[in-house]
């Protein structure tokens, strides 16, 4: 470590040059991987979110929650076996503002009022405060298109008219923002446009592991995680993606190993010096890596400053979200492969023989 600063302190001007490329590599690499979890948040948040285990669903609806249907009286029956259940609709629709004539796409997420599944509201208030009106909550990137708390929108097809009650964080469905209704003003709506609907449910949501008895046949319970991975394009969108974000991360890497390899080629005289006055290859393969690391850990820091301050300057319908665990696990898998990548110089630096280093030769 001591020998790694100083060699840092004597070449500042180099490793300043390469800190600069280091930082502005794991940026794009942490900024990218931010943009990859804010579109897969922007398929599934509405169900990643919602506090339930596992979803009713019907047999043959091959676990997406859209195609499913599920008879109502299923929900009593769960209920008198003690089972936590919720009923819940998904509809995609467009609405409008009063006296404005410009539609916004909206996927309609049915459930009662007041059930474990009703998100908490960042502003307002519930569903189960409606006063008897027609109320809904709207994901936060409505109030970006100029709607407020208090206002009428109104769906588009149907006409049904709602109050906005409140405001809710993150809430998306298939890239697409959500308003929660209650299922008693889904019903009137589907009844709007086709006075043959006969009410039932997508799915019901579940909190808890209890036995359902349900027949396989005609049902079964699938888990969060599972009603996820088959929203449909979610894989595929989540896979690519990611796969591009790693594939950054390697790129980025074994550019930083390539430098090291440069920079070890400049120092044989010197590492041949250093090995003739008794410094070991260990010693001097210690020296590297800890420069390696000293610079990697460095730019991660800077990094991940720089790319949470940018997401906090981000507009709110911009799709970028990126925890803190996941950002560390990138920037450590970062500094790991860049410490591999400098391996080829440990080698070279374990091949060199001082007498024909600092007679200026060349070494296999």
């Amino acid at each position: 470590m001591r020998y790694a600063l100083k060699e840092i302190a004597f070449e500042k001007k180099k490793y300043i040059l390469i800190e600069l490329l280091l930082i502005l590599l794991m940026f794009m690499v942490l900024f990218l991987s931010g943009l990859a979890s804010g579109l897969g948040r922007a398929v599934t948040s509405a169900i990643e979110t919602m506090d339930a285990d596992s979803f009713v669903v019907d047999e043959s609806a091959e676990k997406m929650i859209t195609v499913s249907k599920v008879e109502t009286g299923l929900l009593d029956e769960l209920r008198a076996k003690g089972v936590e259940a919720a009923p819940l609709d998904i509809h995609r629709m467009h609405i409008r503002k009063q006296d404005d004539d410009e539609k916004l796409n909206i996927t309609y997420f049915a459930i009662e009022a007041g059930s474990f599944i009703e998100p908490e509201v960042i502003e307002g208030k519930g569903l189960s405060h409606s006063d008897g009106e027609a109320t809904i909550l709207l994901d936060d990137d409505f109030r970006v298109e100029g709607i407020s708390v208090g206002d009428k929108v109104v769906d588009a097809a149907a006409g049904t008219e709602f109050t906005v009650a409140g405001f809710v964080k993150d809430r998306m469905y298939g890239h697409t923002s959500v308003g929660y209704i209650t299922t008693d003003s889904y019903t009137k709506l589907r009844q709007a446009l086709s006075p043959m609907y006969v009410p039932e449910y997508h799915a019901i949501a579940v909190k808890g592991d209890k036995d359902l008895g349900l027949d396989p046949d005609i049902l079964e319970s699938v888990s969060k995680k599972e009603i996820i991975k088959n929203i449909p394009s979610y894989t595929a969108e989540n896979m690519t993606i990611t796969m591009i974000v790693w594939v950054l991360v390697i790129i980025s890497a074994v550019i930083i190993g390539i430098f090291n390899y440069i920079m070890t080629l400049q120092k044989r005289r010197q590492f041949g010096v250093m090995k003739a006055i008794g410094l070991s290859g260990g010693e001097l393969a210690g020296m590297l890596i800890c420069e390696v690391c000293i610079v990697s850990v460095f730019a991660g820091i800077v990094s991940l400053g720089l790319t949470f301050g940018m997401a906090a300057a981000m507009p709110e319908k911009m799709p970028f979200y990126l925890e803190v665990s996941n950002a560390v696990t990138v920037t450590a898998a970062f500094v790991v492969i860049s410490v591999l990548s400098s391996l080829l110089s440990v080698i070279n630096i374990s091949r060199i023989d001082p007498i024909i280093a600092i007679g200026g030769g060349d070494n296999e």
